[in-house]
């Protein structure tokens, strides 16, 4: 019976091997019939086609014609219609565009001047080995289609560069002007190289110089070597420069703001000659002759000397007839004119447009502003009038964001409403009344995070435009919280945080004054309320505890001056007096005495370019606090470390040290439990700017710090700051913010009487002090 079922499962295997194996056998049979049809059809291909190689260019033009003959006479008449494939749509529409530009369709040899000019688009963008296929396809008798398949190969990398010709600067110096990470140079680059070389040559009196060819070879399938011949011309001298149609200003005026660093004898500077123009047509645009002209007469003399004069054809001066505003759709007019300084009556002025467009982008509430300009003659007054319009681009209005996140075990859900250009007086017109009312670019923020422990909400109501030059403020915050659990050292619970949670309650009015482009001041009233909640015997939460109630008032004077921007500042300042006063419990006995706290802090940097790329910065800062109730520690100062956050603290009195340790940790603190009321701090900082692309910039920088807390001004010691030197490298990332690491050395012990030694600091995403 066991033999018999034995044979009866072999029988049912073998069936089932067979039914596995057929599909097998298909997929394989398929592959190779699949593979013997492609080889058949790529050596009927091979036959069918004829192949003409240009040696010169490396490059090869496949033909698969019908008749071979007759496709070099193809006229461009015949063609219908012309097909790329194998390269990207912004290729194919240059190709078009330059072809239409350069070259008449009605061109004998259409074909070889097509081929010509591909291989030319490509080796001007750096790929050498070019393959094109073209095929002709019959549309009807008369018409064709031309399909045009390119193979571009790849991208041209070089590797060695040798010069000839060149007596004025060695091939070491040469060599010097090549990008700094040169090993091997990517086409780009190259490009970039040789118009630096024409740059150096010209500014050093060689006007004439080109360079007269270019051999490239090829080194392996992925390097080339190139060889430049330079034809570097006669030495120019520079020797006078005189004015000439120069009406309304005299010459001394001009050469004053020429500010030509030329003098007789030196090299001929036609690139430094032609930036120092562009300050004299700069100045004439912003005196109101928006159509003089401008231009350069080289007059060149015996021993090789050069005189420059400048023909200026001033013409008439023109004011500004009509100021229009194209493209605002929801913004009111008045919100845009309020920021324009071009008004209807005055010159033309090129400084007064560029600041005009800049003050609407500003407003942040068109992506993009430009300027159209329309000459107009009154013929009445014989006077030239010109109307400007600005066409603006606006933004959408309303954005919304959902997120979520933990906070330990706790899921967040984030919701976020920020409406800009919203108008609060829209709401009381029936006609100008919708879901949200636009219009006077007053902008409303919503926050609100929702947890079963955490609940905050946020509301923020801005009034950009108060007057001409301040704005106005109020901000509405509320915070919900079931403390987190405290744990000793053996992880034990050392208080049951289910009785109670914590309310904290703060409203703000804010009143910002506008002194000049780069001062401002600015004040607000502060309300905060944070109280304990407990439960009662019904376990809800009824019983309060007030743990703090702060009514203080703030004034601060901001002075901005950093330039080009706060990510890397190269020259310039920025100094910030901040003030607090709390006002007392009761009004009604109004004494001095009674004031609760007194705070004053003073912070400046000061940036200067050293050359190149080397920037170095200083800074000062100290403060000082004056507190009635020296057993709250809310108000007090807090030195260390880089990122401190801690409940019932104001981030604004925590000042980094690098080197030392947050003043929350175990040990390696220079700040006492309960802060200081007076600090002071110094920095020095070198930084150098490797890498700059659009918004992204990567720099290193050496620093040195010092600073300390004190109980007050009168223990005060110069001589017992907290020191620390140290490197590192910073990078600003879009959407990131920064990211830092540093390698700090503190010199001096702590309160626990760690010893000097090194620390490593990581930062991502924090708004670092410029």
């Amino acid at each position: 019976m066991l033999d018999m079922l034995n044979i009866y499962k072999k029988k049912i295997w073998n069936k089932l091997k067979f039914a596995f194996a057929i599909p097998r056998l298909i997929v394989f049979l398929f592959i190779f019939l699949f593979i013997f049809f492609f080889n058949c059809q790529e050596k009927l291909a091979c036959q069918e086609k004829n192949i003409i190689k240009d040696k010169k260019s490396n490059l090869e033009l496949k033909i698969d014609p019908i008749h071979p003959i007759q496709f070099e006479k193809i006229k461009f008449e015949k063609i219908d219609q012309i097909q790329f494939e194998g390269i990207s749509k912004e290729e194919i529409n240059e190709i078009i565009y330059f072809w239409e530009l350069t070259n008449h369709p009605d061109s004998s040899d259409f074909i070889e001047s097509l081929k010509i000019f591909i291989k030319n688009y490509f080796n001007i963008k750096g790929y050498r080995d070019i393959l094109l296929y073209l095929k002709i396809k019959n549309q009807s008798q008369s018409k064709i289609k031309l399909i045009i398949s390119i193979n571009k190969g790849k991208l041209m990398t070089i590797k060695n560069i040798s010069f000839e010709g060149n007596n004025f600067f060695s091939e070491k110096q040469l060599n010097k002007m090549k990008p700094h990470y040169f090993y091997k140079m990517s086409y780009p680059s190259y490009e970039e190289y040789k118009k630096k070389i024409i740059m150096e040559y010209k500014k050093n009196g060689f006007k004439k110089f080109k360079i007269s060819s270019e051999e490239f070879k090829k080194i392996n399938s992925k390097y080339y070597s190139i060889n430049l011949k330079f034809i570097e011309g006669n030495q120019y001298k520079f020797s006078k420069l005189s004015f000439n149609g120069n009406k309304n200003f005299n010459d001394e005026i001009l050469k004053k703001k020429l500010a030509l660093n030329l003098k007789e004898g030196d090299f001929y500077n036609l690139i430094e000659i032609k930036n120092s123009i562009q300050r004299i047509v700069d100045f004439y645009l912003n005196k109101g002759y928006a159509f003089s002209k401008i231009s350069i007469f080289e007059s060149e003399k015996e021993d090789n000397l050069i005189d420059v004069i400048i023909i200026i054809e001033e013409n008439e001066k023109i004011t500004i007839n009509k100021v229009n505003i194209i493209g605002n759709n929801q913004v009111k007019d008045e919100i845009i004119f309020r920021e324009l300084t071009t008004i209807p009556g005055n010159f033309f002025s090129k400084k007064e447009i560029e600041k005009s467009i800049t003050n609407l982008k500003n407003l942040n509430l068109f992506y993009n502003v430009k300027m159209q300009m329309q000459m107009q003659i009154v013929p009445n007054y014989k006077k030239n009038t010109l109307d400007l319009n600005f066409v603006v681009y606006e933004n959408r209005n309303s954005e919304l964001k959902f997120k979520g996140n933990f906070q330990g075990k706790d899921l967040l859900g984030e919701i976020s409403l920020n409406i800009n250009n919203f108008s609060l007086l829209n709401c009381f017109h029936p006609k100008n009344l919708k879901i949200i009312p636009y219009g006077d670019n007053q902008k409303v923020l919503l926050d609100f995070t929702i947890g079963k422990k955490l609940k905050k909400y946020n509301v923020s109501f801005i009034h950009p435009n108060l007057t001409d030059s301040s704005s106005m403020k109020f901000n509405f915050f509320y915070k919900n919280e079931l403390p987190k659990e405290s744990h000793d050292l053996n992880f034990r619970n050392l208080e049951n945080n289910d009785n109670y949670k914590i309310n904290k309650f703060k409203s703000t009015i804010e009143l910002n004054k506008k002194i000049n482009e780069n001062n401002n001041l600015l004040f607000n009233i502060n309300y905060i309320n944070k109280n304990k909640i407990y439960k009662d015997k019904t376990l809800s939460f009824s019983e309060k505890s007030n743990l703090y109630k702060d009514w203080n008032s703030q004034l601060i004077f901001n002075h901005n001056s950093i330039s080009p921007d706060i990510i890397l500042p190269q020259k310039g300042g920025y100094v910030n007096i901040n003030s607090f006063l709390e006002l007392p419990k009761s009004l009604k006995k109004f004494q001095t005495n009674k004031f609760e706290y007194f705070k004053f802090q003073m912070k400046s940097f000061w940036y200067k370019k050293i050359f190149k790329k080397l920037i170095s910065k200083i800074g000062y800062e100290f403060g000082v606090l004056h507190n009635s109730n020296k057993n709250d520690d809310f108000k007090q100062f807090y030195m260390g470390g880089t990122s401190f956050q801690k409940e019932n603290l104001n981030q604004k009195n925590f000042i980094p040290l690098r080197g030392y340790y947050e003043p929350n940790k175990l040990y390696g603190v220079i700040s006492p439990k309960n802060g200081g009321s007076f600090y002071e701090k110094i920095l020095t900082e070198l930084r150098y700017l490797i890498f700059e692309k659009n918004s992204f910039k990567l720099w290193i920088l050496n620093f040195f710090e010092a600073g300390n807390l004190f109980d007050s001004y009168k223990n005060f010691n110069p001589f017992k700051l907290k020191r620390s030197i140290g490197t590192g490298i910073r990078c600003f990332l879009n959407n990131i913010g920064f990211l830092e690491f540093d390698l700090t050395y503190r010199l001096d012990k702590t309160l626990d009487n760690v010893k000097p030694n090194w620390k490593v600091n990581f930062a991502i995403g924090h708004e670092l002090e410029f």
